[in-house]
Formats: C-alpha cells, structure tokens, sequence
C-alpha cells in the first residue's frame, strides 16, 4: 500500500488493522556523470514499495533531499543541514503515531543519512 495514492478512508482501515510503515530515505545528488542526481531515493522507494507490497504494509512517499554536504561541488546536489534533517524525520515519524503507526522501518539509500537516522532512533 503506497500513502499517497490511496484515499484517506483506505488508510484507516490500515490503521485500524496494522501499525508499521516504512518510509524511504535517500538524496538528491551525484552519482557519477552517467547516473541521475534522483538514484538514492528511486532506490529506496522501489526496495520500501517492494517490501511492503509483500508484508502488505504502508510505504509512504520518499524523502527525496537527505544529507549531502559533501556532494555540494557537483551540481544540482541539493542538501540539508543536519539538524534541520533529523528534526524533519522525527516530526515525519511522531506524524505517523498520530495515526497509530508504532513500527517505522527506514528504508534508506544514502550514506550520508546513516548517523542521522541512528540519532532520530535514539530521540524517539
């Protein structure tokens, strides 16, 4: 089930019956001059979508811009600071409590992400 095609009644049902959403974390930046600066995040929206299409649980959309100073040379890499970044996936997630998810997997793509996603872990 993928949050943003679906209709609000649908996703209540969701919630009434199961509590665990993933949600895709990736980045928007280079991958060398042969791959699109969109590879991080398709691929963490296609291994959450998959994953969840075979658990039968939520996948929301993906958090396209992650962590990316160390790319910013290159252009069109388009980064967050950290603090901004973590605040961002902690409110994300408490949003997703608000409607009785309890289980949140992060499916990221992005070295840069890690030690963030470790930190809003800790938070929560």
């Amino acid at each position: 089930m993928y949050l943003p095609d679906e209709s609000w009644p649908d996703l209540g049902a969701y919630f009434e019956r199961e509590s665990l959403a993933l949600v895709p974390v990736g980045s928007t930046e280079q991958h060398g001059p042969h791959l699109p600066e969109s590879t991080d995040h398709v691929i963490a929206e296609a291994l959450a979508r998959e994953a969840a299409d075979r658990g039968d649980y939520l996948c929301t959309a993906p958090v396209k811009v992650g962590v990316s100073t160390h790319h910013m040379q290159f252009h069109g890499t388009m980064s967050v600071d950290p603090p901004a970044f973590r605040d961002y996936m902690e409110s994300l997630t408490r949003n997703l409590t608000e409607h009785g998810i309890d289980r949140v997997v992060y499916v990221n793509a992005h070295g840069g992400n890690m030690q963030h996603l470790r930190e809003v872990g800790r938070r929560l």
